[in-house]
């Protein structure tokens, strides 16, 4: 596959890209559905950007206000990687739903960004109704012994971390199989140079491992503020694929079980990591019930 010329936004996403002056820079961000409707905050992970929820966010908005950023060096967003932190990520969320408008929302968060969102509930929690977590843990601790987890330990250990970006032509199907895939999945070429693009900028490659350094590969135990418990008594949706070699799906289920008692949990046997685009009309389905019966209960 040629990488020689990176997809518009507008052939990626087909919806209005906005930005928001942010630390200097731009940050992009989508805004799309009813302005009126109840609000769906969507925060990514590595090494992905909101080209990720294209698919589930497709599906909801309609009935959904879907709003969903572009983290600092990642999509379309300029790079800045000192504002990539759980704090800097909680004032640039903050920022953003100053800037829209909107006061209340609920969450859907994937990989990484499921530590980034639990930052943001903990600081804010009237900002946030309902949670959708997939692929993600409270702490980086049900990553420990796995082959992702000690694959990225042994590149900090020997400085070799950013290697990961140094043929842009297997970055994502390399990194999407240590990560895990189901059988036979793949990105149409299309995809992949969207998301592959995006780390031809030294400043990009940057901030995607200034993520991986405050999430993935944080110290333990990791320094988070407490969930309040106005949160832990809300209903949380769980999200996992049973192929997903990040975390051990079970120890991440008993973590965010704890913070949130009152949550579902859904396995999906043969997905991976990637929830959101090897399941994405799955994953729309499940949110759209889980969502629509928390606005009616």
């Amino acid at each position: 596959m040629s990488m020689s010329a990176a997809p518009t936004l507008h052939q990626l996403l087909p919806w209005q890209p906005r930005f928001m002056p942010w630390s200097g820079g731009r940050v992009h961000y989508l805004d799309e559905g009813p302005r009126d409707a109840p609000v769906l905050l969507c925060l990514h992970g590595f090494p992905t950007w909101s080209l990720l929820f294209r698919q589930p966010l497709g599906a909801l908005m309609n009935e959904w206000r879907v709003l969903a950023v572009d983290l600092p060096g990642f999509g379309c967003s300029d790079a800045q990687p000192s504002a990539v932190t759980p704090a800097g990520v909680t004032a640039l969320l903050s920022a953003l739903l100053e800037s829209a408008g909107v006061d209340r929302v609920h969450l859907l968060a994937h990989g990484a960004g499921v530590r980034l969102a639990l930052d943001f509930v903990a600081r804010h929690q009237n900002a946030v109704e309902r949670c959708c977590l997939v692929s993600g843990s409270a702490t980086n601790a049900p990553m420990l012994g796995t082959s992702w987890y000690e694959w990225l330990l042994d590149r900090q250990a020997d400085a070799r971390l950013d290697a990961l970006f140094e043929d842009l032509d297997t970055l994502l199907p390399g990194l999407m199989r240590r990560m895990g895939t189901g059988h036979g999945f793949s990105l149409g070429a299309t995809q992949m140079e969207g998301y592959a693009a995006v780390f031809r900028n030294g400043s990009a490659r940057a901030a995607a491992l200034r993520l991986l350094e405050q999430t993935d590969l944080a110290p333990l135990p990791q320094a988070s503020e407490a969930l309040p418990a106005v949160i832990s008594e809300h209903d949380a949706l769980l999200v996992y694929g049973g192929l997903d070699r990040t975390l051990d799906i079970e120890a991440a289920t008993r973590e965010l079980g704890t913070a949130f008692p009152q949550h579902r949990c859904v396995h999906l046997p043969g997905v991976g990591h990637f929830v959101p685009e090897e399941a994405g009309d799955l994953l729309s389905s499940l949110l759209a019930v889980f969502l629509r019966d928390r606005e009616s209960s």
